[in-house]
């Protein structure tokens, strides 16, 4: 008896990754394939995704890291819940991605409109397709520098090059960068992500930096956030 609840443990755990593994057994039955993508919902996938992968597609393209013969499985929830399911520890979260079994599950999506609502009171709204661009280039990133490596990458590296690739149109340096660092105290993971994005931008665009010597430099962070402060006040 005393070890019942270790075997239930043991159990409910096979159970929760199975369904990681397989969620188009239970929920997302609705499948399409095109190009390199391949799409799971839990209800019937609208055509107008056809037109949201050409542009994942098109910003993918972008990174010095694209990988033409990969191919993703995405799965996208017409409910929170259905998302909070496989993602509980980031309910809250705009998608999740699973290192190794390279499963993307996106929260609560209207495909027709490219929205992708989080479970939030603010900052709760994307384009789908900067959504599945930003998770695919996590999996870009892993796939260029190993999954130890990119366990271990610094999360303002990993997150701000996902957010650059994925960024809708060109990004205006000089609002962003008032916006970071003139009277704004916002601690929210969409300031965060914002930030990030500035950083990494001004990195490769601006320093000339690679993708590689990105990844491999180690940057004080406090000192270039100086060096983005005195760029704004010498070019703007």
């Amino acid at each position: 008896m005393r070890y019942s609840g270790f075997y239930i443990v043991i159990i409910l755990a096979v159970i929760f990754i199975v369904f990681i593994l397989f969620p188009n057994l239970s929920f997302y039955r609705h499948h399409i394939n095109y190009k390199q993508f391949n799409i799971y919902s839990d209800v019937k996938i609208s055509d107008e995704i056809f037109d949201i992968l050409d542009k994942v597609e098109e910003k993918l393209k972008t990174s010095e890291i694209y990988d033409p013969d990969l191919s993703f499985k995405i799965f996208i929830s017409s409910k929170f819940k259905t998302y909070s399911i496989f993602c509980p520890s980031l309910k809250d979260a705009f998608a999740a991605t699973y290192p190794i079994i390279n499963n993307i599950f996106i929260s609560k999506t209207n495909i027709e409109n490219n929205l992708v609502h989080r479970n939030a009171n603010e900052d709760n709204e994307r384009s789908l397709s900067s959504v599945i661009t930003h998770e695919v280039t996590h999996k870009l990133i892993e796939n260029e520098i190993g999954i130890k490596a990119n366990i271990k990458l610094i999360s303002w590296k990993k997150e701000g090059y996902c957010e650059y690739i994925s960024g809708e149109g060109t990004l205006n340096l000089k609002a962003g960068i008032n916006k970071i660092y003139k009277g704004s105290n916002s601690f929210s993971p969409a300031f965060s992500y914002l930030k990030y994005r500035i950083l990494v931008t001004y990195l490769l665009d601006k320093k000339g930096h690679s993708f590689h010597s990105l990844i491999e430099t180690e940057f004080d962070f406090k000192q270039l956030e100086k060096e983005l402060q005195n760029y704004n006040n010498r070019y703007y």
